[in-house]
């Protein structure tokens, strides 16, 4: 506290000043000025008439204890103050709160009624004296920051003063602590104080200790008549103990949607100060009472005053520390129509309130977890945020913390439920938190508080008709007064008389925001004449309406300024439309100039028309136009309401005329490069090119414009309304799609909104249909490239050219319109695809894939990932949520176990014992289940079922609606335990600990039958739920009805190693498949008989069944289709990755989705896969390529032992086909007359590479490993030997025996023979002199060596690593050096140039991609991606051409552009 309190007397307005000190090792004290308004309560409940000074009391009579530590000292010179009655004051103090309690005497401590004494006695002398000092402190109160609730605050330190000194007879000592506070009131008295020591004090006071405890009667009417009346409080020089944020909590994503945030008080404002008193006193009473509803819902229609209630309370709250957080959502920003950031909003405004609160937060930010909430689904905040790190830390405090939303009705849709669930179970986990939602009446709310309840609900138009009248009679007469008038016109001396106010009382149908909207349209700064103005208005306002129509009416008069009644002027109406049009239609708020660039009109053709309707079109200091209310669009749009077509904006054209902009601005901004990058910037990533080249954000401001943005960005959405009949919309749309395709994609990536491409296309393909064949096959090439390059363009934009565009298929139509733009500057591909096979995209699970579901619909796809060790560390389960269509994600739940329903309404997730339910967003409902002990499974039927398998063994059943236990089993365990629903949900099995399946009805619980099936074993119903299939170790292969649980059929003896079970849609057909890759089919015709038995190549194949009978096997060459009905293999799905771990077709057959071990995902689309024909002839497995130094000639070996030779360009002739034999490794020589194949028994076939004749055979020793050819010796590395041969006789002319245990992997000699070098597993390198047959050097890289060259002079060998990275041995002083050089690459006879650029192959985490080194940075850029579904094994490189060895058999040649004279990059 101050030392310095500034006492006014009252008596003569003069101020003086008095020291005082008021210090304490318990409490702070804090003093407030004398409030009339309730002053004669206060002494009517002490039953005081007159005024007293406390510094006429003693210590005694104070409530202290005679033998405290602390002495207490009183003050000799008490001010005087004239004398005053109470008897008045109290009966307006009644007439003003009625229902005020007061409390009786009984209930008041006992050292209340000696202190109640002595002030009947000092009151007396007080009258005596006349005197009545009133307390003023010395500096205001910080408005977020009020006296009264706050807990923890710093007592200044003092001395004491003379006088104090004086008194006491010695020198008060000074106290630092942190204490709850005590407020004092100037004008009653009713308190107790213990261990507190007083200097002095002045003045009439009641003293109230605050702290956590609840409020008292007299602390709640206090605080209800500032939120009511804001009856002032007194100003006060506080010094509060600061907290500092860190900058964990500083960074917290957070939306500027406070109620004092700038765009927040320029929509919003407090209630005008007498108005809406009533509900505000109530709310303030709910607030403060221990009322055991916890949320407040006021509801009401448009234009009602919701949200200037809501900024209201929050505000006044504020002022009494009671506000914690509040989030006033707005359709019209970004940031504020969805609930991305309502929670991150939330904690950061509670680390503000509150120095624990931050502690906490800031605490759980530290963690893996929290750091990544930030960015996750509302619940997921919510709950790692706020609800875990603070329920320990409220569960104490009894003191309301506020929080109030406002306008849930501007929050989109979809993410609705998600915040009334989340603040529901936010009051509900945290009880001292009270939230204050408003919002207009919605039918989901409804819904929840009909299943809910516990929360107050108030409609407010509900309020009385007189009540809410003399609120807006009170709001119009203070704006339209003189003083008001002559504020905005100084020489106007007209005000609104009490008749006119009267009418527009009326007019307003209790309607606040007409009531706004009137005093706006009559002191419209372009009219200039208020009492035209309100003639006007008063002439058109009809008597006796509803309030739409009222504000219909008023809505009709305000438009009459720009387009007057029965207008004949097009133009007037068609600016009028365009401009306001484009304003409430456009899918966010746009400054005037970008407004005016998007509709092609004059910027102050656009200030005309908004500055005359600025009564419902805000202009604010942005120069952005924003619509002050809702009702307005609404009613401009609605026919039944806007009868007169000139005003009438109908939506549909609306949203024509602006797609139509749209595409006119797009077909002329968009181009290739439109930021032009130059080398290598356009290479890099997005943020790595900009910074290269220093585009600046002005810069790239200029080259794409707002208009252009948000052009790219929404045109969809108003095309997805407007009448696709309009002929320049279409051709508009057609030019784009036609033109700018790739084009729109670039901008899209630059600005981070790629995702908006797949839901833009997929509007404009369900608009068209097959109405235009062209543009519909356009737009689905589109959807397939970007679903299928999304990762490449978003990574980099012009890698939309250099890297999508020439691996799409040649054949559609998207390639052959975009490729002639970048063809000069594009790598050919040659073997790539022609039409788009059946992948649509390669999606990121990034952990190992557990299982995958799609929906009942299809549209949808689920994977999850169960917990699992690799080495020390613990994986995390992940589940994910899919768009099944374009492989789009859709949300990722956190959890131990999860389960889903079919149709995918709702997700279940578990943690420990606590069950949480997800709608498909991602955002968590109100309701959870809490079980005895850890859940180990989860299952989720559609008849509103949930089942959880606990840690001790019982399996729960609850009705999922109501969280009701319908029953409990035992005996849940076994090493494969599960707990599956049929997919009717009328059955419910799970395995036990001794060998059986317990199957029981799904939705009553009872039991069926014990099915017997051995341990351990795996179980699945069939689709239609009539079978369920296990498959054990002990009992094999066993089928069931679920009927009854009778036997269908067993087979015993299907083989060992069993590892893959699945079963058909109606049970009929069983699949197994067994460690070494036997996939046998069985049939139930009344008994399970063996029809079939496959090979794989995989010692683990995953296996499914379609709903048309159509089996999948998961091997590591790709996912195989059969044909059940023809007994064939239909197709071969190719990926790139690890091991298939799961499978998973669409019910509409139209989609398969496997997940990998790697945590990668596919999706397939297999509707273009014919099933009832057998796949063609596959291509004979290739075993090894090389292509020559100049790039002519690419021979290949087979695993038949063919061995062929074919011209690369331009016929790809196949020169030469001959049976040779099974060749491991190929090579050619380094002038390309001959080229060498070998094979692990050591033989080395010689071939000519003109005519691809045999020249000549070699028996090296056994596992031959590489080899390497110059003009006139081969060298031959084996496992155990390194062999040098003459090519001019064909013989053996030295062996030199390996000192290495590791085998070899490469092998080089120089053109000239000298020296040969040859690379180990080990990442050794051995130099050989072959001229004197002696080992020079050894050389330790530690990297396993891909490729060896020797530089021209040999003064150097480059080794080339299997990932692409270059080192250089130095072969004059045996040092090795890491990187590439310039100068070293440019000198490699093997290295391709790209524009003369060193071009060469490089992998990193499975992502293959052509790298280049510029001479202008020094390290290597991609220039060109390799799609992730290709499924490279090794690759091979020459002067011009880099050969791609696939998995899958193919091998894909990259052509390189040629030098061109302008584009010679290589410089050293």
């Amino acid at each position: 506290m101050p030392s310095n309190v500034q006492v006014k007397d009252q008596s003569s307005c003069r101020w003086k000043r008095r020291k005082s000190t008021w210090c304490s090792a318990s409490n702070s004290l804090r003093y407030f000025s004398n409030r009339p308004s309730l002053r004669g309560s206060m002494l009517q409940t002490l039953g005081l008439s007159r005024s007293v000074s406390l510094n006429r009391l003693s210590p005694e009579v104070m409530g202290f204890s005679p033998t405290s530590n602390m002495s207490a000292s009183t003050s000799e010179s008490p001010s005087k103050s004239t004398t005053r009655t109470s008897s008045h004051k109290q009966k307006k103090s009644e007439e003003v709160d009625p229902q005020r309690k007061r409390p009786s005497t009984a209930s008041r401590p006992q050292s209340v009624d000696r202190f109640t004494e002595e002030v009947r006695d000092a009151q007396s002398r007080e009258a005596r004296d006349g005197g009545d000092p009133g307390i003023k402190m010395d500096s205001p109160l910080p408005p977020q920051v009020l006296p009264i609730i706050s807990k923890s605050h710093l007592v200044n330190r003092g001395n004491g003063d003379a006088q104090s000194r004086e008194a006491g007879g010695g020198e008060t000592p000074t106290v630092a602590v942190e204490t709850p506070s005590i407020t004092l009131f100037q004008g009653s008295s009713n308190f107790q104080i213990s261990n507190t020591k007083f200097t002095a004090i002045g003045g009439d006071a009641t003293i109230i200790q605050f702290g956590d405890g609840q409020f008292t009667e007299i602390q709640r009417n206090l605080i209800c008549d500032y939120i009511a009346t804001l009856t002032a409080l007194p100003h006060i020089n506080d010094n509060f103990k600061k907290h500092f944020l860190t900058q964990l909590i500083i960074l917290l994503p957070r939306a500027e949607a406070v109620f004092n945030d700038y765009q927040t008080k320029k929509k919003s404002g407090p209630c005008f100060e007498g108005t809406r008193v009533a509900l505000l006193r109530e709310m303030a009473n709910w607030v403060t009472s221990s009322d055991e509803s916890r949320m407040y819902i006021l509801s009401g229609l448009a234009g009602i005053g919701k949200s200037t209630v809501a900024y209201t309370i929050a505000s006044r709250a504020a002022d009494l520390n009671l506000l914690g957080a509040s989030f006033f959502f707005s359709r019209d920003e970004a940031d504020r129509n969805n609930a991305k950031k309502l929670f991150t909003t939330i904690a950061y405004q509670l680390c503000v309130y509150n120095e624990t609160f931050a502690t906490a937060i800031g605490d759980v930010l530290l963690t893996e977890s929290g750091s990544a909430a930030t960015t996750k689904d509302p619940q997921e905040q919510l709950q790692v945020l706020i609800l875990d790190p603070l329920r320990s830390i409220v569960q104490s405090c009894a003191r309301p913390i506020v929080v109030v939303v406002d306008a849930l009705d501007e929050c989109c849709e979809d993410d609705v439920r998600a915040v009334v669930e989340g603040l529901s179970q936010l009051v509900r986990d945290l009880p001292s938190f009270k939230v204050i939602l408003t919002t207009r009446p919605l039918p989901y709310l409804d819904y929840f508080l009909g299943n809910q309840g516990g929360h107050k609900l108030f409609h407010l138009q509900d309020i009385e008709s007189k009540v809410v009248d003399g609120d807006i009679r009170l709001y119009l007469r203070y704006n339209l007064s003189l003083e008001k008038i002559r504020e905005r016109y100084p020489r106007r001396q007209w005000y609104a008389s009490d008749e006119q106010i009267d009418a527009l009382v009326r007019a307003a149908g209790r309607m606040f925001i007409i009531a706004s909207t009137a005093v706006r349209y009559i002191l419209d700064k372009s009219a200039s004449n208020p009492a035209t103005q309100m003639q006007k208005l008063l002439r058109a306002c009809a008597q006796d309406h509803t309030p739409f129509k009222d504000l219909d009416h008023f809505y009709t008069v305000i438009l009459r300024n720009i387009v007057p009644a029965d207008c004949d002027d097009d133009d007037i109406v068609s600016r009028y439309q365009s401009v306001v049009g484009t304003i409430i239609f456009v899918s966010r708020p746009l400054p005037v100039s970008t407004l005016a660039h998007l509709i092609n009109m004059d910027v102050e053709d656009i200030y005309a028309v908004v500055e005359k309707l600025q009564s419902v079109i805000l202009l604010g200091d942005d120069d952005v136009p924003r619509i002050y209310h809702k009702s307005f669009p609404d009613y401009l749009t609605d026919q039944a309401r806007c009868k007169d077509p000139c005003l009438r904006i109908d939506a549909k054209i609306g949203h024509a005329q602006i797609a139509t902009c749209c595409f006119e601005i797009t077909n002329k901004h968009l181009k290739h490069n439109i930021l032009g990058l130059g080398d290598p910037a356009r290479f890099m990533s997005n943020e790595d090119g900009l910074k290269k080249d220093g585009i600046t954000d002005v810069q790239q401001q200029e080259k794409i414009p707002p208009q252009l943005r948000y052009a790219c960005v929404y045109w969809a959405n108003h095309l997805e309304v407007a009448n696709i009949e309009d002929s320049d919309l279409m051709n508009g749309l057609e030019r784009f799609v036609d033109e700018h395709t790739l084009h729109w994609f670039e901008v899209l990536s630059l600005i981070g909104d790629l995702n908006s491409a797949h839901r833009a296309i997929r509007i404009v393909l369900k608009l068209l249909k097959s109405s235009s064949p062209n543009l519909y096959q356009l737009l689905s090439d589109a959807l397939r490239f970007i679903s299928k390059f999304y990762e490449i363009i978003n990574r980099s934009i012009l890698h939309t050219y250099y890297s999508a565009l020439p691996f799409t298929p040649t054949d559609s139509l998207l390639y052959r319109r975009s490729i002639k733009e970048a063809e000069h500057d594009r790598c050919g591909i040659e073997g790539g695809p022609k039409k788009w096979d059946a992948l649509v995209t390669m999606l990121n699970h990034g952990e190992h894939v557990h299982g995958i579901k799609f929906s009942l619909d299809s549209a949808l796809l689920f994977s999850y990932s169960r917990e699992y060790l690799v080495g020390d560390i613990r994986k995390e389960k992940i589940f994910k949520i899919w768009d099944a269509a374009t492989g789009t994600p859709i949300s990722t739940i956190s959890g131990h176990s999860f389960a889903v329903t079919n149709g995918f309404s709702t997700v279940a997730s578990s943690e420990n014992n606590v069950i949480t339910y997800y709608n498909v967003g991602g955002s968590a409902r109100s309701t959870t289940i809490t079980t005895s002990s850890t859940i180990e499974e989860l299952a989720l039927s559609e008849s509103s079922r949930v089942a959880a398998a606990l840690s001790d063994g019982t399996v729960w059943l609850w009705d999922s609606g109501n969280a009701e236990l319908i029953c409990k089993f035992d005996g849940f365990g076994g090493y494969w335990s599960r707990l599956k629903f049929s997919t009717t949900g009328t059955r419910l099995a799970y395995s036990s600990a001794i060998g059986f399946i317990k199957l029981w009805d799904g939705i009553s619980g009872r039991f069926i039958a014990d099915l017997q099936c051995g341990s351990p074993h795996g179980f699945a119903f069939s689709h239609d739920g009539s079978r369920i299939v296990s498959l054990s170790r002990d009992c094999g292969l066993t089928l069931w009805n679920t009927e009854s649980g009778g036997l269908v059929g067993a087979v015993r003896d299907v083989g060992h190693g069993l590892n893959a079970l699945a079963i058909s849609a109606n049970g009929s057909l069983l699949a197994t498949a067994d460690y070494w890759g036997r996939v046998t089919l069985w049939s139930d015709n009344g008994d399970l008989a063996k029809i079939k038995v496959l090979e794989s190549t995989d010692p683990k194949p995953t296996l499914t069944f379609s709903l048309n009978n159509i089996l999948a096997i998961g091997t590591r060459d790709g996912i195989q289709l059969y044909n059940i009905n023809t007994h064939s293999f239909m197709s071969t799905l190719s990926y790139s990755g690890s091991r298939s771990t799961a499978l998973a077709f669409s019910p509409d057959c139209t989609h398969l989705a496997g997940g990998f071990d790697s945590g990668n995902m596919y999706l397939w689309d297999i509707r273009g896969i014919d099933a009832s024909s057998p796949s063609s002839q596959e291509t004979t497995f290739v075993t090894a390529t090389a292509l020559s130094r100049d790039c002519s000639r690419l021979a290949c070996g087979f695993v038949d032992g063919t061995i062929e030779l074919r011209e690369t360009s331009p016929t790809k002739r196949r020169i030469a086909s001959h049976q040779g034999h099974w060749a491991s490794l190929m090579e050619f020589g380094p002038d390309g007359r001959l080229f060498a194949s070998g094979s692990y028994d050591g033989t080395i076939k010689l071939w000519n590479a003109g005519d691809g004749s045999l020249h000549g055979t070699l028996n090296a020793s056994d596992g031959l490993q590489a080899v390497a050819l110059s003009g006139s010796v081969l060298v031959a590395a084996g496992s155990r030997d390194v062999t040098l041969w003459s090519l001019d006789t064909l013989s053996l002319t030295h062996t030199f025996q390996t000192s290495s245990c590791y085998l070899a992997c490469t092998a080089s000699i120089s053109d000239d023979s000298d020296l040969a070098a040859i690379g180990f597993l080990d990442g050794s390198v051995h130099l050989i002199d072959v001229m004197n047959r002696t080992t020079l050097s050894l050389f330790t890289v530690f990297e396993r060596i891909h490729k060896l060259t020797f530089l021209p002079d040999k003064s150097q060998l480059v080794a080339q690593t299997h990932k692409g990275d270059f080192l250089s041995l130095n072969l004059i002083n045996n040092c090795v050096t890491n990187g590439p050089t310039l100068e070293h690459l440019i000198q490699l006879p093997d290295i391709p140039l790209w524009h003369g650029v060193p071009v060469w192959p490089c992998s990193a985490n499975e992502q293959h991609y052509v790298a280049a080194l510029f001479s202008q940075y020094q390290t290597p850029v991609p220039v060109l991606w390799i799609p992730s579904d290709i499924p490279v094994n090794t690759w091979i490189q020459g002067s011009s051409m880099i050969a791609l060895h696939c998995r899958d058999r193919r091998i894909i040649l990259l052509r390189l552009p040629a030098i061109s004279a302008d584009r010679q990059y290589a410089t050293v």
